[in-house]
């Protein structure tokens, strides 16, 4: 079993790490008044970012300033907001962008460029500028070291809850913190980015380094998720290191690297599991294992047809152990297996042994996938290659809240 070297912060936040101040409120894009729209993270010393932004080629204002932005040499804050997705309402939404980030930043007293922006929302629909523009000196004067929680809010579109977390560990004898925060419940289906996620460490370390960590970390979790096969226009993941944990930085890759990086990673894995968990409508969540594929490529390949199935998320819902869907999806993937070879296990109880039912381990497959979260195991051939994701059922409920969502 891997060794742990990470402890979970009590009650952490994007705050938690040291330099940190944050918060939230409601500024007029949600029509409730106790639901926050915005969210401000900042640090007074500069940071080092990385992101990893959508491939979707409908791109909103947000995430194309921001992928500009992100490749300056330091930066101080995130803003975001929720509510509204500034995407595809014209060049008075670049206007929005624009004035949003220079309000910012002559709030906070930095430069422009050293303010990031992300956005959820409706799409299509005209960006209340004036009213969002009014709050952003409130929202500055809020921001506090226990203001994490606020920002955590001020992203929610359809999520149920906040989504965060903050690890620590050790790294060239100082303690490293690494904390986030994200929102993301429906259209998620990862290429690169799959949501808004705001990564916050105190951790010194070189841009470089940053990026490389990032894009890999998200690879190996935020990208081996799925709920509803739907890629939005404004996915995002951004990461402000400020090295107030006055670690040796880290400036190639070597065993600090591979501690900060897999910290990181716990970081996202857990994100992911926590957005799939809350996804619309979600009543079961699985974390799909597939294994003896001839290369991980092909293991992940076959993993993601059975995740995206929509037969498959159905059979979750329905809590029924139907490995026909299963393997069908597994032969749609082009990937080369022999039926032959094919096993599936839900659980502990295995239904298929190298491509014959076993009836009577069914009725246990059933009370299995009645629980909440549980495994699916699936083996297709005698290879090496692994891979894994975290899925989720569809229900009527995800109809329901997307056929009223406006």
């Amino acid at each position: 079993m891997k060794k742990t070297f990470w402890k979970k912060e009590k009650n952490g936040s994007v705050t938690t790490p040291v330099g940190f101040v944050a918060n939230g409120l409601h500024a007029g894009i949600k029509k409730k008044k106790k639901r926050y729209d915005v969210s401000l993270i900042f640090s007074k010393t500069p940071c080092v970012a990385a992101g990893t932004f959508t491939t979707n080629r409908a791109k909103a204002w947000p995430v194309l300033r921001s992928m500009k932005a992100i490749n300056a040499p330091r930066h101080h804050a995130i803003l975001g907001t929720s509510g509204n997705a500034n995407c595809l309402n014209g060049p008075i939404g670049k206007k929005a962008v624009d004035e949003l980030v220079w309000e910012t930043a002559k709030c906070l007293d930095v430069l422009p460029g050293e303010v990031l922006i992300a956005q959820t929302g409706i799409i299509g629909v005209p960006f209340p500028i004036t009213r969002v523009k009014r709050a952003i000196p409130k929202l500055v004067a809020r921001l506090s070291e226990k203001g994490g929680h606020g920002a955590a809010k001020g992203i929610l579109t359809t999520d149920l809850s906040e989504k965060e977390i903050a690890l620590s560990v050790e790294i060239g004898g100082r303690k490293v913190t690494i904390a986030a925060c994200a929102k993301g419940a429906g259209m998620v289906h990862p290429n690169m980015a799959t949501m808004l996620c705001f990564i916050t460490t105190d951790c010194a370390i070189t841009k470089p380094m940053l990026r490389r960590a990032v894009r890999h970390a998200a690879d190996d979790t935020f990208n081996q998720m799925a709920i509803d096969n739907d890629m939005s226009t404004n996915d995002m993941v951004l990461c402000l290191a400020n090295g107030m944990a006055h670690n040796p930085t880290i400036t190639k890759v070597g065993r600090d690297y591979w501690m900060f990086r897999e910290a990181l990673e716990e970081v996202m894995r857990y994100i992911a599991y926590e957005m799939v968990k809350d996804g619309e409508g979600v009543t079961h969540v699985c974390k799909l294992r597939v294994s003896g594929a001839k290369t991980p490529t092909d293991a992940e390949r076959a993993a993601r047809q059975i995740a995206n199935s929509m037969l498959f998320k159905t059979m979750l819902a329905g809590s029924n152990p139907n490995w026909g869907r299963i393997a069908a999806a597994v032969g749609a993937s082009g990937v080369d297996f022999n039926p032959n070879h094919l096993s599936i296990s839900f659980g502990d109880a295995e239904v298929v042994h190298l491509g014959k039912l076993r009836v009577l381990n069914l009725p246990k497959a059933r009370k299995i996938l009645q629980k909440k979260e549980y495994t699916i195991d699936v083996k297709i051939g005698k290879g090496r290659g692994r891979a894994e994701f975290v899925t989720s059922d569809l229900t009527t409920k995800y109809v329901l809240i997307n056929a009223a969502y406006s």
